[in-house]
């Protein structure tokens, strides 16, 4: 039976326009997993599909940046699965876990004590000396604190980490276990702090505060400086 030409055509024209459609329409689906924006450019707590896959993979492979990177699209809608890369990346030393590994330990937390202790190692060294004296799940170490070499920390950019460890070092002398620390060596720190103007003013408040409370060995005060 013979077909008309005209047939042939508008068949071959819908078969052609059916063809176009699916591969329009798979296009726009890898478009939609893949983000309009380079995987690079995505913040990691809104990553397409796509960069979601990719950086699962790279993570699987012991790549710590993309570890670090599980953990921020993790933290809002898997806690768990975010402790659970967090835990991965400090291991391996990613800064940004370890720094939250030290800060959640704990009863409170979700590391266990232990776990933060094995990271001190690779902290930088404003927050390891935070930690021993006592500023996260473990008390405070007085042998730490006698180690504390003031040009050592001054040096350090970190102007809130200094704060802290000033702030925490001069109530530990303030304190009975700290009677034979350095009172100098900590009004040092402390009056440190207090001319670093990137620090917030109430920190900067808190460290005169415990500076001018060593000068005058008075009893201290209860004072955050978190």
């Amino acid at each position: 039976m013979k077909i008309e030409r005209k047939t042939m055509f508008a068949a071959l024209a819908a078969v052609m326009f059916l063809a176009t459609a699916a591969g329009g329409a798979w296009y726009y689906q890898r478009l939609q997993e893949r983000g309009s924006v380079p995987c690079a450019q995505q913040p990691p707590a809104q990553f397409s599909p796509y960069c979601l896959a990719q950086s699962q993979a790279a993570a699987g492979r012991g790549e710590r940046a993309a570890m670090a990177a599980l953990v921020e699209y993790f933290d809002k809608r898997q806690p768990a699965e975010a402790i659970r890369w967090t835990r991965a990346a400090a291991k391996l030393g990613e800064p940004k876990a370890v720094s939250r590994v030290l800060s959640s330990c704990g009863a409170a937390g979700p590391f266990a004590v232990e776990e933060a202790q094995a990271l001190l190692p690779a902290a930088p060294v404003l927050e390891a000396l935070n930690f021993r004296l006592g500023g996260a799940c473990a008390p405070a170490d007085v042998a730490a604190a006698r180690a504390v070499v003031p040009a050592e920390l001054l040096a350090a950019p970190d102007g809130a980490g200094l704060c802290k460890v000033a702030v925490r070092f001069g109530m530990l002398r303030l304190s009975r276990e700290g009677a034979q620390l350095d009172s100098q060596a900590a009004q040092q720190l402390l009056a440190e702090c207090e001319r670093r103007r990137q620090v917030p003013a109430i920190v900067r408040k808190e460290a005169e505060t415990v500076r001018q409370m060593l000068a005058r060995e008075i009893n201290p005060v209860r004072i955050s400086v978190d």
